[in-house]
């Protein structure tokens, strides 16, 4: 299995484009200690055995706030000391006044439920937040700085702090020159850029050397694939072309990603962007032939990805809908075996 297995929309539920990319990316260890070890203070992270870090279940966002949040929770040993490091990822496109009181909530949460789980010392929580509107963060990081203090009153109010990676105050040179995997740079690269109404030639030829680098490793074009979904996802399908276009020119390797995508649109509906022309009337006509084809294009990227299919794998995907097909189609790109392709949503 490749540092890459793992799925954008591999199952967990996300409330937007940002959110799965975040997840799909952050959720696995080794390049969430790469943004760690850049956000965190060195003296910090040189206490910090990042090989115990291990990715806890649950989420502790609110629901209301889902549409610009998410996060995820570590485990981890400092110093000899278990801890834990939540990481809330916020893309609204102004900075949260009260993000610190939010974490505190968060983090009260997550102390409810060590002790529900019969712990007898509460572990440090470090928080992080990896921010990505275009106008950076203006807010306080500080909790303290909520209030109002009057003299004799602070040692009576909570101090903490959370760590920032503000990607609205990075440039993109600089983004693109971090100590990182290439993934996770196109990663950030991704969030930072893609947001506004800038061109998306001149964004994916300013990552020419990131998008080399990144599938020459193993891996990398269903790396490359997830990044590309997203760029769709937030910009629109009538992209499609140019995205297709400056791709192959950066990289040969681009075609079977390319064809990957376009499959995911259409069972998406969303190839109406890049097929205009085509009559309604003539879209319902087609399905079941859209659907055929799509079920061998699932079984020839099945049969490249883990070898010789079993027959009841080959059954499976000839009886699939579209909606199965789709999902399959988004899974294999990454997954580890068979039994994730096809595993219960």
């Amino acid at each position: 299995m490749s540092r890459h297995d793992t799925a954008l929309g591999s199952g967990a539920v996300t409330a937007t484009p940002h959110d799965a990319l975040f997840k799909a990316a952050f959720s696995q260890v080794a390049y969430a200690a790469e943004e760690l070890r850049h956000v965190l203070p060195p003296e910090l992270v040189a206490t910090m055995d990042l090989s115990s870090l291990s990715l806890e279940a649950g989420s502790f966002v609110d629901e209301a706030l889902r549409a610009r949040h998410t996060d995820l929770l570590f485990s981890l040993r400092i110093a000899g000391r278990e801890a834990r490091i939540y990481v809330l990822f916020e893309h609204q496109s102004n900075a949260d006044r009260w993000m610190a009181l939010r974490l505190l909530d968060y983090m009260l949460r997550i102390w409810d439920g060590c002790i529900a789980e019969g712990a007898t010392v509460l572990p440090v929580i470090i928080p992080v937040v990896l921010h990505h509107s275009e106008g950076g963060w203006t807010a306080a990081t500080r909790f303290e700085a909520l209030f109002d203090l009057s003299p004799g009153t602070a040692e009576f109010t909570p101090h903490f702090c959370f760590a920032l990676d503000d990607l609205g105050a990075v440039s993109e040179q600089a983004l693109r020159e971090r100590t990182a995997s290439a993934y996770t740079r196109l990663v950030l690269s991704a969030l930072q850029q893609t947001r506004g109404g800038r061109d998306v030639r001149e964004i994916l030829l300013g990552w020419v050397g990131l998008i080399r680098e990144l599938v020459r490793e193993p891996g990398g074009t269903g790396a490359l694939a997830l990044i590309l979904r997203y760029l769709l996802e937030v910009r629109g399908a009538a992209e499609f072309a140019t995205i297709d276009t400056t791709v192959r020119e950066i990289t040969a390797a681009a075609g079977d990603v390319m064809q990957t995508i376009a499959q995911m649109l259409e069972s998406r509906g969303m190839e109406r962007g890049r097929q205009e022309g085509q009559r309604e009337g003539r879209q319902e006509g087609r399905q079941e032939g859209r659907q055929e084809g799509q079920r061998e294009l699932v079984l020839r990227l099945l049969g490249r990805r883990f070898g010789d299919l079993p027959a009841t794998v080959r059954q499976r995907v000839a009886m699939a809908g579209g909606p199965e097909l789709e999902r399959w189609a988004e899974r294999l790109l990454l997954a580890g075996d068979l039994d994730e392709v096809f595993a219960a949503p």
